[in-house]
């Protein structure tokens, strides 16, 4: 996990982290997920930095091992 100084001056997560917590807000008020961007501009707090930090990290471990298990089973598969 990236240090919270790193994660604050990352436009990425920066971006991640609204988007996160408008998908939470628009799932808890019952909300469009629009109207909810709309409610969270402005700086992510801490809590939702480490939320897409965790996030990309999962994803990007889950998407190695799936690409990993296929292309072991491909070169099983293939023969001459």
């Amino acid at each position: 996990m990236k240090p919270l100084d790193e994660l604050r001056n990352s436009n990425y997560h920066q971006e991640l982290g609204q988007k996160m917590w408008a998908a939470f807000l628009a799932q808890q008020q019952g909300i469009s997920l629009s109207s909810a961007i709309k409610k969270v501009e402005g700086p992510v707090g801490d809590l939702w930095l480490m939320v897409a930090d965790f996030a990309l990290h999962t994803y990007s471990d889950s998407m190695e091992r799936l690409l990993l298990r296929s292309t072991d089973k491909q070169s099983t598969d293939w023969q001459m």
